[in-house]
């Protein structure tokens, strides 16, 4: 898709797919019970063809390639660093029924009924046409087909997001949609999620909350990561001037010091698991 909140959308993940190549370890070690969680969830079976969606460095996917090797896995994303990250990965480990590709979730370009399974991990909320990548998602699946997704609850329920988010609002280096004022997670609600998918065509909708605490070592450590991967925050921190990144620095690790704990920090975190067919 060629429109504008598209390509401004891409340009940004682009930018940031080298932070989250360089973080893939610590992050997919974040992730790793919720990644199985939707492996279960999927149910792979001897022969089918899996895609991911919005799959950054393609971790989902690759993974589920090699504890699969007798299915074929569509590893894709709309942000050419990603995808390049993602098949740099694939090479390193030698996984074979891996295929890489470009692909925007809105527009899919594979037939009708041709994937026995899609998976995404906090991509779909991400899509500026949240409704038209369900839409493709339903089409692309055969009959019988699932898509297993997650997405964070509201930002309040995650206080490692808020944070950050809610002090670069403050200093005005932020404005997030909608009112502007404050932080907004699409599909964050067990209804969101079975309204959309719904619409989209899936009878089948079910969400399960799951409480995974996010830990980091240090507050240096939870810095450095969301200035690598966080999207158009961390692309803003980076022009910032010296003086007002470390002043906002500065307010982060004041907003953080209530999770401080002896081992580092520890935030409390909460996702939805969907499971639509």
């Amino acid at each position: 898709m060629g429109d504008q909140a598209t390509d401004e959308s891409r340009q940004i993940w682009d930018s940031v797919a080298a932070g989250w190549e360089k973080e893939r370890a610590f992050i997919n070690e974040l992730e790793r019970a919720v990644t199985e969680r939707m492996h279960e969830a999927l149910g792979v079976r001897p022969g089918d063809t899996i895609l991911e969606l919005c799959a950054g460095p393609g971790e989902v996917g690759l993974r589920l390639a090699e504890q699969h090797p007798d299915a074929h896995i569509l590893i894709t994303d709309f942000a050419p660093g990603m995808v390049q990250a993602a098949t740099n990965e694939a090479e390193q480990r030698g996984v074979k029924n891996v295929e890489c590709r470009l692909v925007d979730a809105q527009d899919i370009h594979l037939p009708n009924a041709s994937v026995d399974g899609a998976l995404c991990r906090y991509g779909l909320m991400l899509v500026p046409d949240i409704a038209k990548a369900f839409s493709e998602v339903r089409r692309v699946l055969r009959p019988g087909g699932v898509l297993v997704y997650t997405t964070w609850t509201p930002p309040e329920t995650n206080p490692w997001m808020m944070i950050f988010g809610a002090t670069m609002i403050q200093r005005g280096h932020f404005t997030p949609p909608g009112d502007g004022n404050s932080m907004f997670m699409p599909l964050g609600t067990e209804d969101d999620n079975i309204a959309v998918a719904r619409a989209a065509g899936f009878e089948n909708v079910k969400a399960e909350a799951i409480d995974l605490p996010v830990h980091y070592p240090s507050f240096q450590r939870y810095w450095e990561v969301s200035t690598e991967i966080a999207g158009p925050l961390a692309i803003i921190v980076r022009g910032l001037p010296e003086d007002e990144r470390e002043a906002v620095r500065s307010q982060v690790e004041e907003y953080s010091a209530p999770f401080m704990t002896d081992d580092g920090l520890t935030f409390p975190s909460r996702r939805l698991l969907v499971r639509a067919s």
